[in-house]
């Protein structure tokens, strides 16, 4: 039988995306794409040069990218985000690198079908040499829903079942499965992954409870908040996950503008801060003193340069919190 077809006993935590990414006591450094405002829009910042990019973190030691699925371009929302198929563009990003991480932040999972997410997964999964970490949500924008033949009220409901099917369809092999949107029978999907399971990253709430989100995925991602805030998530994930074998970790996304002085203190936002390098260095330490695994810093609405930001973070960051790679 083909390796292609076989179910792995590999467990998830072995893969070479979820190793660099994710420790138990260590805080590593991912990037949000686009790296800058409007770079996959602009003919002076086109696909080629997010790609140098983005081979520059993976060089200078951030452990994942990661994409956003944006469906539609909704006039009254007033930022499209992500312009590319975060699938396609995945698969393109993993034949232009070696050892990053690649993410999704996050796929809308009421609006795909399960045995073809499974499918995606899994080739993306196989093409990067088990780099891919499968970054879920329910969607949030209120026109996407009647477009996708979706009832927004239902989300929860529907992400909960997809997610099983997804899962099943992940982990069997011509196991007949029957869901509310079809039956599969006598037939199987291919390809299966390098491991048991892709790493399948929890982003945002999913409008599931903290149990359930403990029980039914490998990790959780959410937005940036304040430290005494994230330190109370932070504690109920750790006690809804206690109680299973495996490390589960808990990733932030954080808005930067690392300014040119580095003694600027932070200016405080919802989503992250404008701040020199050595504020920075003392909220990253605060981060993984809280138990932060992993922070994905987004440059996209910064005054100052994004690959300048890049430059001092490979420079002088990554040494210092112990991320530095040499590739």
């Amino acid at each position: 039988m083909s390796e292609l077809f076989a179910l792995s006993d590999v467990p998830h935590w072995e893969l070479p995306g979820f190793r660099r990414t994710y420790a138990p006591g260590s805080l590593t450094i991912g990037l949000s794409l686009p790296i800058e405002e409007d770079s996959e829009e602009s003919p002076d910042d086109h696909l080629d040069n997010q790609v140098r990019l983005v081979k520059k973190a993976e060089s200078g030691g951030f452990s994942a990218v990661w994409v956003r699925d944006i469906p539609l371009r909704v006039e009254t929302f007033g930022d499209v985000g992500q312009v590319y198929d975060p699938w396609m563009y995945l698969s393109y990003l993993a034949a232009h690198t070696k050892s990053i991480a690649l993410g999704t932040g996050a796929i809308v999972v009421p609006f795909q079908h399960p045995l073809v997410m499974a499918k995606r997964a899994a080739t993306i999964d196989r093409l990067s040499g088990g780099r891919f970490l499968f970054g879920v949500a329910t969607g949030d924008r209120p026109e996407e829903f009647p477009a996708f033949g979706q009832d927004k009220g239902k989300r929860d409901d529907v992400f909960r079942e997809h997610i099983a099917v997804y899962r099943k369809a992940m982990t069997t092999s011509y196991r007949p499965i029957k869901w509310s949107g079809g039956k599969m029978g006598g037939s199987d999907v291919v390809p299966k992954p390098i491991a048991r399971e892709v790493p399948l990253i929890a982003t945002g709430s999913c409008q599931q409870s903290m149990e359930w989100k403990a029980e039914h995925m490998h990790g959780w991602f959410t937005y940036h908040r304040s430290l005494p805030e994230q330190k109370v998530n932070i504690a109920r994930w750790r006690e809804a996950t206690a109680d299973y074998e495996d490390f589960k970790p808990f990733s932030e996304s954080l808005w930067l503008d690392l300014v040119e002085d580095p003694d600027a203190p932070a200016a405080g936002a919802d989503f992250g801060y404008r701040l020199g390098r050595n504020a920075l260095l003392e909220l990253l330490d605060s981060q993984r003193a809280l138990g932060i695994n992993h922070v994905s810093v987004n440059f996209r609405r910064s005054r100052r340069p994004a690959e300048d930001q890049m430059d001092e973070f490979i420079e002088y960051v990554m040494p210092e919190i112990g991320c530095a790679i040499s590739e």
